[in-house]
């Protein structure tokens, strides 16, 4: 099998392609990837349509205001995809303001001339679904996913093992963001657990919930 020509439109992509020892392979990246070192010199194949600079409201602001008209949050840089001839490209289907959109990168890739890449979305809600996505990534790229996947798990169970006999667990908030405040769930819950602490807000599995208080202090979610 040739050398996969791999664009990566998400960082923890970009890492998972890196872990499975293909980061020569990588040939575009999104604007977000910066880990490893070695690929932020390749092309940049997404761009935000929002300006990112600000306080935390004024960005969920910008968004939001995207969204409600029915608009992309990322351009897909066809151009950009066209001249690099990807055979794969790695997007995700988690999060539509979190990166480019599944629908958006499907959408891009219809309209290339000289290359038809495999797309391969990622959408891991619990822990052991990333390890699923590894899996499949390694098997769609050909190459062994197995040692790092077990890598992984043995880095986990040592935790796991040092924190098992505590008798007490603090109490953690994982916040993902600020104004509105957000809280983290998914599998970070998983992590918080693994670790010995208790996760205050997020719920395993679940998509990571906007928080506010009523005017007794106590804590509701206002969906996802």
């Amino acid at each position: 099998m040739n050398q996969p020509r791999i664009v990566s439109l998400i960082p923890s992509a970009t890492e998972i392609v890196a872990l499975l020892g293909l980061t020569d392979a990588i040939v575009g990246r999104s604007h977000e990837c910066d880990y490893p070192p070695e690929i932020q010199n390749l092309p940049v194949c997404t761009q935000p349509k929002f300006n990112p600079e600000g306080t935390s409201s004024e960005i969920h602001n910008r968004v939001t205001e995207l969204l409600q008209n029915a608009l992309s949050v990322y351009k897909v840089e066809i151009d950009t995809l066209e001249k690099l001839q990807p055979t794969h490209i790695i997007t995700q289907a988690q999060c539509e303001v979190c990166a480019c959109s599944l629908a958006e990168v499907e959408q891009a890739v219809s309209t290339l001339v000289n290359s038809k890449p495999e797309i391969i979305s990622l959408q891991p809600n619990l822990l052991a679904e990333i390890w699923t996505d590894i899996q499949r990534v390694a098997d769609a790229l050909g190459v062994d996913g197995k040692s790092a996947i077990d890598l992984l798990q043995s880095r986990i169970d040592a935790i796991i093992l040092k924190t098992k006999t505590l008798t007490v667990k603090p109490k953690v908030a994982c916040i993902e963001w600020i104004e509105p405040l957000m809280a983290a769930g998914n599998w970070i819950p998983e992590l918080v657990a693994m670790a010995g602490g208790n996760s205050l807000f997020g719920i395993v599995g679940e998509h990571s919930p906007w928080l506010k208080w009523d005017s007794l202090g106590r804590r509701y979610s206002i969906g996802v």
